[in-house]
């Protein structure tokens, strides 16, 4: 056998072996990124279905509002829970966008910046629930309220401005005023710029979203995959 029929020979062997590498590696990429849709996907559907709760509690405290006009304190009450609410949708909002943004054909560093992205949406949404707590306690009054405003009969065990004796505003205000400053402090610690401290890392890591995480993982596979191709 000659030298050029060797080299001829070679050459062709280690094309096909280019091209079943080649094919391998997509398969890989392909797998992974199926994957990370199967870690995003559920996020999203749980996203949607939050988005359509709160809107429903955001029309029920807007029925209430209109329903008690006269009374500035429940009035004040629902709204602080409506401000709430409404910021809660617009960052479910924000996360969806942040999910169907996603590209798994896309370049790595498109989908880890937003993945990143996504993480931080996670993140500010637990922050600013911490921040709206006090707004919670407004909850009893509005909820025994409406009890009695629709005639909920069978909800009455939950009225409970009906059984408590004591003046349950005064309570809820002086209960506030401790918590708003607590809150802010909260939700000025538990930022990436406090990340060296054990506790922040430990709130981000469990709000940032274990799907989130994983995903993030699998994308850092892809890419080690490309390197080493």
């Amino acid at each position: 056998m000659e030298l050029n029929e060797i080299k001829s020979m070679w050459l062709s062997y280690e094309n096909k072996l280019q091209s079943a590498l080649k094919l391998n590696r997509h398969c890989l990429e392909f797998m992974l990124a199926q994957r990370l849709r199967s870690q995003l996907t559920p996020l999203l559907w749980h996203r949607i279905i939050e988005v359509a709760l709160h809107i429903s509690v955001a029309a029920l405290l807007l029925i209430f509002i209109i329903k008690n006009l006269s009374g500035a304190l429940y009035v004040m009450s629902a709204g602080m829970l409506l401000i709430f609410y409404t910021a809660a949708i617009v960052m479910c909002f924000k996360q969806i966008k942040a999910i169907r943004k996603i590209d798994y054909s896309k370049d790595i560093v498109t989908i880890q910046s937003l993945l990143v992205m996504l993480q931080t949406h996670l993140l500010n949404h637990a922050r600013v629930a911490a921040l709206c707590i006090p707004a919670f306690l407004a909850f009893p009054m509005v909820v025994s309220k409406a009890i009695r405003d629709f005639h909920l009969t069978g909800l009455q065990f939950m009225d409970i401005q009906n059984g408590y004796a004591g003046d349950w505003w005064s309570v809820q205000l002086k209960i506030t005023i401790i918590l708003i400053p607590l809150c802010i402090w909260f939700y000025r610690e538990t930022s990436y710029k406090n990340i060296h401290k054990r506790w922040v890392k430990l709130f981000i890591q469990k709000t940032s979203g274990t799907r989130v995480r994983k995903a993030i993982e699998f994308v850092n596979e892809i890419e080690e995959l490309k390197r080493e191709a």
